[in-house]
């Protein structure tokens, strides 16, 4: 029995004994619960094997918790061991008569590690979702059950494609469910929906309180969003999150510790996202989020930054750009680490006109497209945050009657995109040891001037 009052699209769910079964979902409407409720009461019934498949180790673990929730009662045991020879742990549920429920998360050699009934949890956020479904429907060809479930993230995966084939991407509810085409019987269940079955929602303060149209739509209406207009596609962001970064900074100093730092005061959040230089790589150790904070408390803040990244003989960016122009000189005059970055002036792009004058871009731009780079390339680790997420998403290329180019973000409560700027200025502080800094700038002859003069100008 279900420890909560079941919706009665999940109801619809469970009784549908179809073979392959698909739900586009609004956030929190019950799509993952639903789910493994099913998965649970089947392996009571029948045992056997079901495998559960979501985006991340941290989504694993709420999922198994579900299945914890609805197994409260039952004779079920519960405990964790390694993929294989990796270092993905696999979350597992076996119930008195044998039967096992798996939850792992996904990559396509985890989907080819077992052959049993597959459920594939947020699969619009699966990294290499055409992969991994490749491998899951070849896993499934005797006779084994198919469930994929995800609220819309773009439309360049293959939860879209699906959701496409069964005519539930329109953002329009289907006049009767389940919908059913090429052997799936499809599910839609829209916030509106939610709440008329029973879910506890004031969509009005909801609404207003995202004060974002594009993910209200999105998250809560099932309107697919494509990701061409976005600077930063979702899957180049979901294909940098790794478990070798980190959202909680242990303010230890490490070699090559660097950081980057967004300035705000009231209206938009004031972010420092501290990163380390490996190699190649760029791996962030820790994200310091400061909403409404004072620019004395924040700069006791800065400061142990500053001195972590001091000790690492790395660099810290600060946005020198307004409000923050004093905070990043008084910071700069105590840590020689701290670099103050002007966003609205310009470098030199590294190229020239026909008639041989050399071509500038603003900084803030060529920060952007440096950062690209490294999301291009791979050559950055992020942690698992949906803000980090949403914050590179909302960066958009805008093409003014010009040509010139700038990028920006609609500013609502949750922010200016602030979380990608810092990890931009973490990046350029990256870029190099700080003793080609001092050089640089004991060469330009105007060391009195921001970073802007003695790196920005040079190192790009």
């Amino acid at each position: 029995m279900a420890i909560v009052k079941l919706l009665d699209w999940q109801k619809t769910y469970i009784e549908d004994k179809s073979r392959f079964k698909f739900v586009a979902a609004s956030v929190q409407s019950g799509k993952s619960f639903g789910a493994s409720l099913e998965f649970a009461l089947e392996c009571a019934e029948k045992g056997g094997l079901k495998i559960m498949l979501s985006a991340s180790e941290r989504q694993s673990v709420e999922l198994m918790e579900k299945v914890r929730m609805h197994t409260r009662a039952w004779a079920v045991k519960f405990d964790q061991d390694t993929f294989g020879t990796t270092e993905i742990i696999e979350h597992k549920a076996t119930f008195a008569n044998g039967g096992r429920i798996i939850a792992l998360p996904a990559n396509p050699d985890t989907a080819r590690g077992y052959s049993g009934d597959v459920f594939l949890d947020e699969f619009a956020l699966h990294r290499d979702s055409r992969s991994i479904w490749a491998a899951m429907m070849t896993r499934a060809t005797r006779g084994y059950k198919v469930r994929v479930a995800s609220t819309f993230k773009g439309t360049e995966n293959k939860f879209y494609e699906l959701a496409k084939l069964l005519g539930l991407h329109t953002g329009v509810r289907p006049d009767q469910q389940p919908v059913q085409q090429n052997g799936w019987s499809g599910h839609w269940v829209d916030v509106h929906m939610a709440q008329e079955q029973g879910m506890p929602v004031d969509i009005d303060a909801q609404r207003a309180a995202i004060d974002d149209e594009e993910i209200w739509l999105q998250d809560y209406c099932n309107v697919p969003m494509s990701g061409a207009e976005n600077f930063i596609p979702l899957q180049m962001v979901l294909d940098c999150e790794s478990p070798e970064a980190s959202l909680e900074w242990d303010g230890q100093s490490l070699p090559g510790l660097c950081a980057g730092y967004d300035v705000a005061r009231t209206r938009d959040l004031s972010v420092i996202v501290i990163g380390q230089a490996v190699a190649d790589l760029v791996v962030v150790r820790g994200i310091i989020w400061m909403q409404g904070m004072r620019f004395a408390e924040q700069r006791k803040v800065a400061e142990e930054v500053a001195a972590a990244v001091s000790e690492g003989g790395g660099r810290f960016g600060v946005d020198a750009t307004g409000i923050g122009a004093q905070l990043a000189e008084e910071l700069h005059d105590k840590y020689a680490c701290v670099e103050p970055v002007q966003f609205a002036s310009r470098v030199e792009s590294g190229g020239k006109t026909d008639e041989g004058k050399v071509v500038t871009v603003p900084v803030k731009e060529r920060m952007a497209v440096e950062l690209k780079r490294r999301f291009e390339d791979r050559t950055l680790r992020l942690p698992e945050s949906s803000k980090l997420r949403r914050a590179c998403q909302a960066i958009k290329r805008y093409v003014g009657p010009t040509g010139a180019i700038r990028f920006d973000a609609t500013r609502t409560d949750q922010g200016h995109a602030d979380e990608f700027w810092a990890l931009a200025l973490m990046v350029a502080a990256a870029a190099g040891p700080r003793q080609q800094i001092q050089s640089m700038a004991e060469f330009s002859g105007i060391g009195g001037q921001t970073v802007l003069g003695n790196f920005m100008e040079r190192a790009f």
